[in-house]
């Protein structure tokens, strides 16, 4: 009878400690709580709470888990761990927990939403959009989580009418709700209304002024406005409130590159690098900035290291962007094979462009495959007919094979194109040497 009165006893003051947000205390007392009396499953959820309060979710995982052991028919632990596993990124288990809780509880509102937003992740938006119609027919009333969830769906297929629609029903029904305004600020310069996006982002940062996820996106959206000082600021703004946030560093060197500081754009990205070696093409941005401050044997290094690493994880699916970037930069240091074979990567990830055909006739030109080269400038001619680029490495792989009547068309369809082209002017001058040249060799071999 003492140990359960002691333990009744703990629990409480840890409810006092946590209501002052003492989680340490709290934990403690949960702990003391649970060592005299370790089938209580409210005091089970109540110490997940409060470690998910203290920033721990794999911890609180545990505990929602032992909470749903002991009472299988309550679904606020279900409901609670399928939220914790969206965090962690852990969407098919989110899945799994969520469809327990909506099988006690076929109208939870909160299940629903928590789907929803695991089946986005997953990129099952077809399912999502299911459930979502699903929750609308079980719910009494319309729910703002539920339509705040499909319209990261909507936004992820850049449907932005119906998204913008889900994200003000959602603001009418609960205005407090956190990021719904953020949300629908992304809506606004999705669709060319940058400025209404600014005011929703600052009405947002008025009521939840250290929301890191809002001023990164806030500090994002000024970035594609070029308003590179007040961006800076916002993304500051985020390190104080949390000094460890890659995402602020990576865009301070971001904004760091495109004001030609290349050193403090190296130091933000190096940092992101050891605080994430994951973080997506990090190595790639050392590598530019590496690149611009003329170390290039690093560079080429870096670029190494990141060839290895893409290599180990084939399964990852990288953008046209991605590779074309990367194929740019192997070939900047001098690796034309592998710079050809990320660009052809590219194409067929479906970002044929003049542009990155170019680049892909040229890694292949440097590499020494001439025909290759040739093949994929007269793709990217096709393309974009005035290529004058394209057509001076057209003109200049004729010359070097002994075609010079070829080499003659092309340099007179690129000066038709642009007259004071530079490249094309030598190109011609180079082209008449040929011919006088090859004039000569004639008329040495009649006199032998």
């Amino acid at each position: 009878m003492t140990d359960w009165l002691d333990a009744e006893a703990h629990a409480d003051r840890a409810s006092e400690m946590y209501e002052r947000g003492r989680w340490a205390e709290a934990e403690q007392e949960l702990r003391h709580a649970l060592s005299l009396n370790p089938d209580q499953p409210e005091w089970h959820y109540n110490l997940a709470l409060t470690l998910e309060a203290a920033g721990r979710d794999l911890e609180a995982l545990g505990s929602y888990e032992r909470a749903s052991e002991l009472a299988p028919d309550q679904i606020e632990p279900l409901v609670a761990a399928g939220a914790v596993c969206n965090r962690l990124q852990r969407f098919k288990q989110a899945l799994a927990w969520l469809d327990r809780a909506l099988t006690l509880s076929p109208a939870s509102e909160n299940a629903y939403a928590q789907k929803i937003a695991a089946l986005v992740w997953l990129g099952d938006h077809d399912e999502a959009e299911a459930v979502f119609y699903m929750a609308q027919h079980a719910l009494d009333a319309p729910s703002a989580p539920c339509l705040s969830a499909i319209a990261e769906s909507l936004i992820e297929r850049k449907e932005y009418n119906r998204a913008g629609w889900c994200l003000r029903e959602a603001l009418k029904l609960e205005p407090r709700v956190p990021r719904l305004r953020a949300r629908l600020a992304a809506v606004l310069a999705a669709t060319g209304k940058p400025q209404r996006a600014l005011q929703m982002y600052l009405r947002d940062l008025r009521d939840d002024p250290g929301n890191i996820d809002t001023l990164l996106d806030y500090g994002e959206l000024l970035i594609d406005l070029g308003r590179f000082p007040e961006a800076a600021e916002k993304f500051r703004r985020v390190l104080e409130l949390e000094p460890a946030n890659v995402d602020a560093h990576y865009q301070l060197g971001q904004i760091a590159m495109a004001s030609r500081r290349f050193e403090q754009a190296h130091l933000e990205f190096e940092l992101v690098l050891k605080l994430d070696p994951q973080f997506p093409s990090i190595r790639l941005a050392v590598s530019q900035a590496l690149l611009k401050r003329g170390y290039a044997k690093m560079a080429l290094q870096c670029l190494r290291d990141e060839l290895d690493a893409w290599a180990r994880d084939e399964e990852t699916t990288r953008t046209a962007g991605e590779l074309e970037r990367f194929g740019t930069l192997l070939l900047e240091v001098g690796l034309p094979d592998e710079a050809a074979r990320m660009c052809q990567r590219a194409v067929r990830s479906g970002g044929e462009s003049p542009g990155l055909l170019r680049k892909l006739a040229l890694a292949r030109f440097r590499h020494g495959d001439i025909d290759g080269g040739v093949t994929a400038s007269r793709r990217a001619l096709r393309l974009d007919p005035a290529s004058t680029a394209s057509i001076h490495n057209l003109a200049l792989a004729a010359l070097h094979a002994g075609q010079l009547r070829v080499a003659a068309g092309w340099i007179a369809r690129g000066l038709r194109v642009n007259r004071h082209d530079d490249g094309l002017r030598r190109l011609r001058i180079r082209l008449w040497l040929a011919w006088i040249r090859s004039s000569l060799a004639k008329v040495f071999r009649r006199r032998t």
